[in-house]
């Protein structure tokens, strides 16, 4: 095995920690659509469907995803450990502690219809009454999970986003009034598979800021000589330096010899492929200190005997940066 740098290895990427700098959370009945995906093609977020209610402040333990696992092992005389393990439930539910008393936060804690206890747009209109239902009834929920953060080298929102299109309560935390903290409804939802998509649970991450860490392309310019010349050389000028002659023939390790010979590429700096000429364009990268940039394209000057009309040309095929 060859040698390896422990850095590169590790692959350590501060840029991929993430935060939950704001979150919200939103809660709709059955009845309203499942999010089939947040973001529209380039990233943006878009607006939810209709019935979905925001549940506002919670307190600063935020949001805790949490997993029960069970698996059921095969234990053989011949092993020390099992010799077969299948995983038998694997279940996930959210709990969070709403701090503000709106249509949402009773609705979860009381197990109530979302499009039966009043709406916030009234709010203070007229009282605003519930009651209890005699037999509790089995109401399954659409829960909405949203986390903000940033791209800490562009400051573009980047957003996490967790979808229980099925979800019901299975369990509450005591209700205090007291005159020191307000007054509180947590709530723990589980998450079971939605018939229609196959799942208890979507994630997403996407974003402007996500979109921002996609490593950006090194350009590609392409070396062409037409004519089918017979002979001469020519020349790669690169932001006012030119190269030493390059054979009308020359193979694409040619090619970039001459080109890492400028001072303002300098070596490491290109990788060329295809060729040779005069049949086969060469392909010259832009790597090292010049990757992932939108270099200055080359221009190309010949001097060919033979052939018909010959000359050479260079085109960006892939422009960098993007």
């Amino acid at each position: 095995m060859a040698a390896a740098d422990f850095t590169t290895l590790a692959e350590l990427r501060a840029s991929l920690i993430r935060k939950a700098l704001r979150y919200a959370i939103f809660a709709a009945d059955a009845s309203a659509s499942a999010v089939s995906d947040p973001f529209d093609s380039g990233g943006v977020l878009q607006t939810l469907p209709a019935g979905y209610v925001p549940v506002g402040y919670t307190t600063t333990d935020g949001i805790t995803f949490s997993g029960d696992l069970s698996t059921s092992d095969v234990e053989s005389g011949q092993s020390a450990s099992p010799t077969r393990s299948d995983v038998e439930t694997d279940t996930q539910t959210a709990q969070w502690v709403p701090q503000e008393t709106n249509a949402a936060t009773i609705a979860l804690f009381e197990n109530l219809p979302l499009s039966g206890v009043g709406s916030l747009p009234t709010l203070g209109s007229a009282a605003w009454a519930w009651t209890r239902p005699k037999t509790p009834p089995t109401l399954y929920r659409r829960l909405l999970f949203i986390a903000e953060d940033l791209n800490k080298a562009t400051g573009q929102p980047l957003y996490i986003v967790r979808h229980f299109p099925s979800a019901l309560r299975s369990g509450r935390e005591d209700e205090q009034w007291a005159r020191t903290s307000e007054i509180s409804r947590g709530v723990t939802y589980q998450a079971y598979v939605d018939d229609a998509l196959g799942t208890d649970s979507l994630t997403w991450i996407d974003g402007p800021g996500w979109r921002d860490l996609a490593p950006l392309s090194n350009e590609v310019q392409s070396v062409a000589i037409t004519g089918g010349p017979t002979g001469g050389t020519y020349t790669l000028t690169y932001s006012g330096q030119t190269t030493s002659a390059i054979a009308y023939n020359a193979t694409a390790s040619a090619v970039r010899t001459a080109l890492q010979a400028l001072s303002n590429i300098g070596s490491g700096n290109v990788s060329c492929t295809g060729g040779p000429h005069p049949g086969t364009p060469v392909e010259v990268t832009f790597t090292g200190t010049l990757a992932g940039t939108d270099v200055a394209q080359m221009t190309a000057t010949g001097s060919f005997t033979g052939g018909t009309s010959p000359a050479v040309a260079v085109s960006t095929t892939t422009p960098g940066g993007a």
